[in-house]
């Protein structure tokens, strides 16, 4: 075989150098992606709180573009800043309202300020081939116990339910693992005929400790391991909490890839009745998750 090559010389070849260059080198724009809370980066509990990434490229906002919001975990379970060994976005996605280079989250409206604590949040930006891809810096986002009646109550609301993990393993690897969480009703008005009612995901098995008050049955099989359960509660004081400890087991298949996210507790909800509001359904306590490790996926 013989190769035959040809010189182009003259203005042909700086044309064709500069088209070279101009289609085949020039990078998108850099982007710088800021993370902010509303109204604080401190509120109470169950209070209204927002996520707002800003972005820009060149000092000006950017027109298009989509941004994840990732939650810090600490050996497997949301954390701060400071601490987490980890993140995963959050579960399931948010989905941002975009106006002039700004994603605002609700937060409330997600459940990510039904349980107290400081809770480390990270932004990612992205619009390929039209803006560099940038992240925020980790920002610490704190929910504090507040007033019984005002901070922990939002307005209108009969009650509010929320699960918590009381202990958990830290990013587990293929296997069986046991966690313990705790579900907790609390009444924002003197209350009759209180319930929950949530299930658990299909992979894991739930068994229900003895709850601080009322009693806890099975109220329906859905077929493929998909159950759900009824906590009967009773009568509740302004102001009380009560609550129910709940044991999960699961095996982890082999081969789960690191960072995968898997739901533990599905989301749980109370029924109940008051004077003010009549018969009410609360807002959900959110999908208890578990991301798989190791710490640092590869």
């Amino acid at each position: 075989m013989r190769l035959t090559f040809k010189t182009i010389a003259g203005p042909a070849a700086t044309m064709l150098l500069a088209t070279s260059m101009a289609f085949g080198y020039d990078a998108p724009p850099a982007t710088i992606t800021t993370l902010s809370f509303s109204p604080s980066a401190s509120v109470p509990q169950l209070s209204a709180a927002s996520a707002v990434v800003t972005v820009t490229a060149g000092g000006s906002p950017v027109t298009s573009g989509t941004v994840k919001l990732f939650q810090t975990k600490t050996a497997g379970v949301p954390g701060s800043c400071a601490t987490q060994n980890g993140h995963a976005e959050v579960q399931p996605p948010l989905t941002a309202v975009f106006n002039a280079g700004t994603f605002t989250f609700d937060l409330a409206a997600a459940g990510l300020t039904l349980n107290t604590g400081t809770f480390g949040f990270i932004a990612e930006f992205s619009d390929p081939g039209t803006y560099g891809k940038s992240e925020s810096a980790c920002l610490d986002l704190t929910v504090t116990t507040g007033d019984s009646n005002v901070g922990t109550c939002p307005t209108g609301q009969n009650a509010t339910i929320s699960a918590t993990f009381v202990d958990s393993p830290g990013f587990p690897l293929p296997g069986s693992y046991t966690w313990h969480l705790l579900i907790s009703v609390h009444a924002c008005k003197n209350l009759t005929a209180v319930s929950a009612q949530g299930g658990k995901n299909a992979w894991t098995g739930a068994s229900y400790g003895a709850p601080s008050q009322g009693t806890v049955a099975l109220r329906k099989a859905t077929g493929g391991n998909n159950e759900v359960s009824i906590w009967t509660i009773g009568s509740m004081n302004t102001g009380n909490t009560v609550t129910l400890p709940v044991t999960v087991t699961g095996t982890i298949k082999p081969k789960t890839a690191c960072g995968t996210v898997l739901g533990l507790l599905g989301s749980w909800s109370a029924l109940s009745t008051s004077i003010e509001f009549g018969s009410q359904k609360s807002e959900y306590s959110g999908t208890s998750t578990v991301t798989v490790g190791p710490e640092s996926c590869i």
